[in-house]
């Protein structure tokens, strides 16, 4: 029952608003939070921020979610340019607030972190507008359940990149 009530408001959501800016609000944002500026949008998953009180530029790479990679091998991957698309809109040139990870950094130092722009909860949107599919490391698995409902009614309602790509 909880599937078909998020499909008919992701639905009814599409039909209103299309699928040019549409967001999925978090009713709060965690308190254990850092304020900073985007100055680049690299992929659909990852960003570069100047942490506020900071001079040099962080890497944060989004928890929980993956989207298609631009570069990785060779040419782009299907939806790889509507991903990083759709992240450019919701993030490009603004202030985020980045709630990290119990596991705050990965393999290659990237910040890991819940992105969040004003009430939006960046990666939950991604997911929830069919942009990302899930990808969870333990520790960080705070949103496993509800993002993978998510995903799960994205692909099956052909939402985002999964209309055209498999």
């Amino acid at each position: 029952m909880i599937t078909t009530i998020l499909t008919a408001c992701l639905v009814l959501w599409q039909s209103y608003f299309g699928t040019g800016m549409a967001r999925i609000e978090s009713p709060f944002v965690p308190a254990a939070t850092t304020t900073a500026a985007v100055v680049q949008v690299i992929d659909g998953d990852t960003i570069d921020v100047q942490i506020k009180g900071s001079t040099k530029t962080t890497r944060v790479r989004y928890i929980g979610i993956d989207t298609p990679e631009p570069y990785a091998h060779g040419e782009p991957d299907c939806g790889s340019r509507e991903a990083s698309d759709r992240n450019r809109a919701l993030v490009a040139n603004k202030t985020v607030t980045l709630v990290p990870g119990t596991e705050p950094y990965d393999k290659y130092d990237r910040l890991l972190a819940y992105v969040y722009e004003g009430d939006t909860f960046v990666n939950q949107t991604l997911v929830a507008f069919g942009y990302a599919r899930v990808m969870m490391y333990t520790p960080n698995t705070e949103y496993k359940t509800s993002f993978t409902s998510l995903y799960t009614i994205a692909r099956a309602e052909k939402i985002g990149i999964w209309a055209t790509c498999k």
